[in-house]
């Protein structure tokens, strides 16, 4: 099988429905091929006044990304080289972007609306900001 133009995906990774659906697609884009799929994980940067607040939640997000991660990795990643990072940044949407571009992928997959938001027709906050923003094709999908 020829392997298609998207060979370097990422995906905005919160192990919500909706990025679960982004990571399988993911896959599926890239299966067959000699694709790799990265999931990212924002954890929010906080200053050092408020890091002491913050930390326990911090662990939590990063362990149920890795939790999940592997989860998905291990039921809908056969034949597929995937992997997660976790970097720390304030703006997600931003952080999502720039690390699609200054990494050379060819996709940026996201979930329409990340963990907790509220179903709406609009787009979350880090989808709409991707949309607008990257400098990579971004493909949106929703869980529903």
């Amino acid at each position: 099988m020829t392997a298609g133009p998207f060979r370097r995906v990422l995906v905005g990774w919160d192990a919500s429905a909706d990025a679960t659906e982004a990571l399988s697609a993911a896959a599926a884009i890239v299966r067959g091929g000699a694709g790799h799929v990265v999931a990212l994980t924002v954890v929010p940067d906080t200053p050092g006044s408020e890091a002491a607040g913050q930390r326990a939640s911090e662990f939590a997000i990063r362990r149920r990304a890795e939790d999940r991660f592997e989860r998905m990795r291990e039921s809908a990643a056969a034949g597929v080289r995937m992997s997660l990072h976790i970097v720390e940044d304030r703006q997600i949407g931003r952080a999502v972007c720039t690390y699609a571009a200054e990494h050379g992928f060819d996709l940026l997959v996201l979930g329409r609306h990340g963990d907790g938001a509220a179903r709406r027709t609009r787009l979350g906050r880090v989808a709409e900001a991707a949309a607008k923003e990257s400098a990579v094709p971004v493909l949106l999908l929703s869980a529903e």
